[in-house]
């Protein structure tokens, strides 16, 4: 755990392209071949507009005659609006990783079901609005890493996602229509289908949350428009939230550092409808601050580490109007 900047600044402003990695006559051939013996699909900066079926079917041809597998198919940094299902028929079966980055994409749905061993898939700075959620969930099972930062959603299905037993890291950052993470689900926390009948309420809560996110570390949505987090949204092994510049978003799970003992860093800079007083009486939100106190040598007096001031909690008591906290740095 260390101080670092809390929402990163990796992204270019303007899409550029490169005219000298254009797909022609005379060079598709030769990529083919560096393709099947890389098992990398590399179509990044070649100005296209959509991926091109006919290089596909020739690769197809080759890994008939040997062995070889496609692992990454990237076309970071073109103009492509649609993936067409055709395009994973033959080889996306060894797909592990699908980077769609800065295009020009609406929507993710139905080319999830041939990426049965999809394990990151990076479609940042898109324009995508919606995702077949229940489609990812059911066929990409395998996936560790999802990245939707800079795109046009408005709602994300934690729901859905919180089957994937094996995601690590969920970043939709960058949404500033998202003001929803799926339906509330509240309900569904006192409705467990298999409870046993001698269960307590706590217990059958404990359960499913046990059955959700079982290896998700890290989360973050900064820059959107989120209202608020279900309480039910407690990852067993998270470490690591990050909600900065969501102006509308009123609080956290109330459960979050009770329930999440791996947790080591949650930033809500510039949330100014969240009150410093509901994060202080949040459950083991005391024993969090010891905890992190301990872990960091004596140094810092404070529970989150994230911002640019060293020893920051994460909750910008400027905007909120409140200095109370502030005692608790050295």
């Amino acid at each position: 755990m260390g101080c670092c900047a809390s929402t990163p600044q990796d992204q270019p402003s303007s899409r550029s392209t490169n005219t000298t990695n254009k797909l022609t006559k005379k060079n598709v051939q030769t990529r083919v071949q560096n393709w099947h013996s890389t098992g990398i699909v590399s179509l990044r900066d070649c100005s296209l507009t959509r991926i091109p079926l006919e290089p596909i079917a020739s690769l197809v041809e080759m890994m008939q005659t040997k062995d070889n597998k496609i692992k990454t198919i990237d076309v970071t940094n073109n103009r492509i609006a649609e993936i067409p299902i055709s395009v994973f028929v033959d080889i996306g079966k060894s797909v592990q990783r699908l980077i769609l980055g800065k295009n020009t994409l609406k929507s993710l749905d139905t080319f999830f079901v041939h990426l049965k061993q999809l394990k990151v898939l990076d479609a940042h700075a898109n324009a995508i609005e919606t995702v077949d959620w229940r489609l990812l969930t059911k066929h990409c099972t395998k996936l560790k890493s999802l990245n939707l930062r800079g795109n046009k959603l408005k709602e994300v299905n934690l729901e859905e996602l919180g089957k994937m037993e094996m995601l690590e890291d969920v970043d939709v950052s960058e949404n500033g229509r998202l003001d929803r993470l799926g339906r509330s689900a509240e309900s569904s926390s006192s409705s467990t289908p298999n409870a046993t009948p001698t269960a307590t309420p706590s217990e059958e809560k404990d359960r499913e949350n046990e059955e959700k996110w079982r290896s998700l570390t890290s989360f973050a949505a900064t820059k959107c428009n989120l209202l608020s987090i279900p309480d039910s949204f407690l990852p067993p092994k998270i470490k690591t939230i990050l909600l900065d510049d969501n102006p509308r978003l009123l609080g956290l799970p109330r459960d979050l550092f009770q329930n999440c003992p791996l947790l080591q860093r949650v930033s809500a800079h510039r949330c100014p409808a969240m009150e410093s007083k509901s994060i202080e009486t949040m459950n083991g939100y005391s024993e969090f601050l010891e905890k992190v106190h301990q872990s960091n040598d004596k140094k810092i007096k404070v529970g989150v580490l994230l911002g640019s001031r060293y020893g920051d909690d994460g909750f910008d008591r400027k905007m909120m109007g409140d200095e109370r906290l502030d005692g608790l740095k050295s």
